[in-house]
């Protein structure tokens, strides 16, 4: 699926997963929230990944606060290098350690 931006990424991934965090499994906060769009965490940065940006298999769903320290997690960390082993080899056609 090809989005125009992130909003229309959010509301996509908000109507076809489960609203509880992946990180805790808490429940996230309801459409609407000030703070609903800091429950979509990159896995990798937008800045350095930018083909990545609005792929949905690079958002994990997670609290606000989650979102402030995702680099400590460990299934954020493994998704992470899964997802920048996947990049590099679709665009590079090689992995990179």
């Amino acid at each position: 699926m090809k989005f125009k931006n992130q909003s229309q990424m959010f509301q996509w991934i908000w109507e076809d997963r489960l609203h509880f965090s992946e990180i805790s499994g808490s429940p996230l906060l309801p459409k609407g929230h000030f703070k609903w769009h800091f429950q979509f965490l990159h896995i990798l940065p937008k800045g350095t990944f930018p083909k990545y940006k609005l792929n949905p298999e690079n958002i994990m769903l997670g609290l606000p606060e989650e979102h402030e320290k995702q680099e400590t997690y460990p299934i954020f960390i493994e998704k992470k290098e899964k997802l920048r082993r996947q990049y590099y080899k679709e665009f590079y056609g090689k992995e990179f350690d």
